[in-house]
């Protein structure tokens, strides 16, 4: 009898561990609806929570995002209805020293948990529990990583252009995935054209056709929110917007009712895009219909400013006809400047979808389309353009980059890995992460205008590595096993470059 009443005080105390449901003063806390800052249990010293799971398990999509040095905030989203979850994490593997509050779960619906009072430079593991009147049940373990201070060495990663339309391969992008998360890096950058509801209504078809209302785009986002799901549990994401991503000035047209509408109100609703606060620093405008956008930002992590921009929304005609058209608006430009100069880092990166004009009325190129419009000040013919098209505006966007000794432009667009350098400045292509074809890499460059610096074909990411002392990128190939062979395996190094230290 002394044995059973011993096992029943053992589990009661698992259970209310778990659940965050004797805390304080032992009386049951409720579960709140909506986002919940974090809240902590203190358990007794040594005791870390067991695994009890009595009830189904949480079926959702996991997303961390905003981290910084003493916060991060996790967006649980799930079809399942009813029930609560709450976070258990600590700084320790399989040792999970706080706990939040339970919040409740409704299906469909996206909730915020906050993590905060976090140790600066620090590996956190957490898991989700989920109790519902059946049961509870415990998820894996996952985990992530708090800003890093200066003088650290860290790895992110990069991709662009998932595109996941009739040219795709949806395994090999989920591959591409596999491999990022592989890599285990503090973060991952997406370059934009991910959601292309400005181009098809469905993955994964050839049918040209914009999503036409709220909920079609709406279905889009939630689509690539699970399959970057893959990753996020552990890898923060963070988001730039490409030209098929429906966040198109030309497109407004006043009202809510419009695609660049549709396509913010859902990036914001299902993503973690950061606002500026104290550790990011970004747009504050307030737009009509969609508040403040979280569409270009910047944040220091280790000895790396980390620069997102966005050409479109404030292009208010399409580039086709005149690169000039494409403008990342006066607002963004000074804050850009501004940004660049203000900043002590050692090394800077700037990233977006495509230069601000490119060749051919396509957006395309990497250096050889840098001279012109915008990016470089020149009109197509090659006279000097800058100071009529944007008057009081100090420098094209190249010239500030060179002056600011920016170390690295990543942009993606052109469905290639292309490393060029111009000025000091080494502009990466970044390849598409879902390409059906192999071996396009020559011709997609010819077509685009690519007459230097070193091309190889997609699929795969990009595995950049900061120390101290310099920045090295990988190409991280992707191959399924049935295409694998002795000269191409997955997750090969098929280029790699490296800078040191700024002079």
């Amino acid at each position: 009898m002394k044995t059973n009443t011993a096992l029943l005080g053992f589990l009661n105390l698992a259970i209310c561990a778990l659940l965050g449901a004797c805390g304080g003063g032992g009386e049951a806390s409720s579960p709140t609806s909506g986002a919940t800052p974090s809240q902590t249990v203190t358990p007794s010293p040594g005791v870390t929570t067991p695994p009890v799971s009595t009830g189904v398990p949480l079926d959702a999509t996991i997303l961390l995002g905003q981290p910084t040095t003493n916060s991060i905030k996790l967006k649980i989203e799930s079809n399942q209805s009813g029930g609560a979850v709450s976070i258990s994490y600590g700084s320790q593997v399989g040792s999970y020293s706080k706990q939040t509050q339970a919040v409740n779960l409704t299906s469909g619906t996206a909730i915020e948990i906050l993590l905060s009072d976090l140790q600066p430079d620090t590996r956190y593991y957490y898991r989700i529990n989920y109790q519902t009147p059946s049961g509870s049940s415990v998820g894996p373990e996952y985990r992530f990583q708090t800003a890093r201070p200066a003088g650290s060495s860290f790895t992110f990663t990069v991709q662009a252009d998932s595109h996941l339309d009739e040219n795709s391969d949806l395994e090999v992008y989920r591959r591409t995935l596999q491999n990022v998360l592989a890599d285990s890096p503090d973060f991952h950058i997406d370059l934009g054209d991910t959601f292309m509801t400005e181009k098809y209504s469905q993955p994964l078809v050839a049918t040209l056709q914009a999503a036409a209302d709220f909920l079609t785009v709406d279905r889009r986002y939630q689509y690539e929110k699970q399959n970057f799901g893959l990753i996020t549990h552990s890898v923060p994401l963070f988001l730039v917007n490409g030209n098929h991503d429906g966040e198109l000035g030309w497109l407004l047209n006043g009202t809510a009712q419009n695609l660049a509408i549709w396509a913010t109100q859902a990036r914001k609703q299902h993503f973690l895009n950061p606002l500026p606060d104290a550790f990011y620093k970004g747009d504050s405008y307030k737009e009509s219909f969609v508040g403040e956008r979280a569409a270009w930002y910047a944040w220091t992590w280790g000895d790396a400013l980390f620069i997102a921009l966005d050409p479109y929304w404030n292009s208010q005609v399409q580039s086709n006809k005149d690169g000039w058209n494409l403008t990342l608006g006066d607002r963004q430009y000074r804050w850009l400047a501004e940004t660049l100069a203000n900043s002590s880092a050692k090394y800077k990166f700037v990233f977006l979808h495509n230069l601000v004009g490119g060749l051919d009325g396509q957006m395309r190129g990497g250096v050889e389309a840098a001279p012109y419009f915008e990016w470089g000040g020149k009109n197509l013919d090659g006279t000097n353009g800058f100071a009529t098209k944007r008057p009081g505006w100090a420098l094209p966007i190249h010239s500030l980059l060179v002056q600011n000794r920016v170390t690295a432009v990543f942009h993606g667009h052109d469905h290639l890995y292309a490393k060029q350098e111009l000025d000091g400045i080494i502009y990466q292509t970044v390849p598409q992460p879902s390409a059906k074809n192999f071996s396009s890499g020559p011709t997609i460059a010819k077509d685009y205008h690519y007459d230097s610096g070193t091309i190889v074909s997609s699929s795969g990411h990009l595995r950049v590595k900061v120390t101290p002392t310099g920045v090295s990128s990988e190409y991280v190939r992707s191959w399924l096993p049935a295409q694998e062979t002795s000269s191409r395996t997955n997750r090969q190094v098929d280029d790699k470059w490296a800078v040191g230290l700024p002079k």
